[in-house]
């Protein structure tokens, strides 16, 4: 198994959005079996404090409800050097937390710079196209066709579904390799699941969290340059959330922690 560090790339961490319905095109009723539906049957919010070293880089705050459609925002502190980021991202999932629609907007100067993802599923296609646009909920003012991305099925995760992905498997003992789009790229991320349980501080807690350590690695880049190996730790019961994580972007290793989260009846598992 891969060196690995980092998770909830969420992070996740990864590409960013605009509001609204998923792009056009036919979305296939979800599979059978519903884990993702269980596992979002509330409404739920996190907030995440995204840290290098001793530095504390931003936020990246997680919205997501029943209808399992998910948004993150995610933004630098201001004044932090060699960090300038702002982006927010959007994702319709099945039941299986596979990709079924999504956007992505990340600022860039006085614009926000986007990707669209239009999904045609008899085809077995991914249409990329990118996006200008004055404010994140704005219509773009060009908008340009920048890519197709071929698949043998239409089961994949993106930058944001990458995160809700592990959530179904952390009881498990399996590795999983599913393919993964991150800035319009097509790769493949593996995660392994062994049921390793061990206790994780955060700052939010007096107590230790009891989770559930997720390996993994991916082969595609990210926002921010996230890549390679990554270590995420879920909370040891029946919805997985994410906790803490660490992964590889620009600037080195950075660590994700969770510190603020609202769901009904939730609360982090501690020793």
């Amino acid at each position: 198994m891969v060196g690995i560090k980092s998770l909830f790339p969420l992070i996740l961490i990864a590409a960013s959005l605009i509001f609204g319905d998923p792009p056009e095109g036919a979305v296939p009723p979800s599979p059978s079996g519903t884990p993702g539906n269980t596992i979002l049957a509330e409404e739920e919010e996190y907030i995440y404090e995204v840290s290098w070293s001793f530095f504390k880089l931003g936020t990246v705050r997680v919205k997501s409800f029943p209808d399992l459609h998910a948004e993150a925002y995610v933004d630098s502190y201001e004044g932090v050097p060699m960090v300038d980021l702002h982006a927010i991202q959007f994702c319709v999932m099945d039941s299986l937390f596979y990709s079924r629609g999504s956007r992505a907007l990340e600022k860039k100067g006085e614009q926000w710079w986007g990707l669209e993802y239009h999904y045609d599923f008899p085809a077995k296609t991914i249409v990329v196209d990118e996006t200008y646009q004055n404010l994140p909920n704005s219509t773009p003012a060009s908008h340009q066709a920048k890519d197709t991305l071929r698949l043998q099925d239409m089961q994949c995760i993106d930058g944001l579904s990458i995160g809700f992905f592990p959530r179904r498997f952390i009881q498990t003992s399996q590795a999983i390799a599913v393919p993964t789009i991150l800035y319009g790229k097509l790769g493949h991320t593996t995660f392994y699941f062994d049921r390793k349980v061990v206790e994780e501080e955060i700052d939010a807690l007096e107590r230790p969290v009891r989770v559930v350590e997720v390996e993994g690695v991916t082969d595609v880049k990210g926002i921010f340059g996230m890549t390679g190996d990554f270590v995420g730790w879920f909370s040891d019961d029946s919805l997985g959330v994410p906790i803490k994580g660490t992964l590889k972007v620009l600037i080195g290793d950075i660590t994700i922690e969770l510190t603020k989260w609202n769901r009904k009846g939730w609360h982090p598992p501690t020793r």
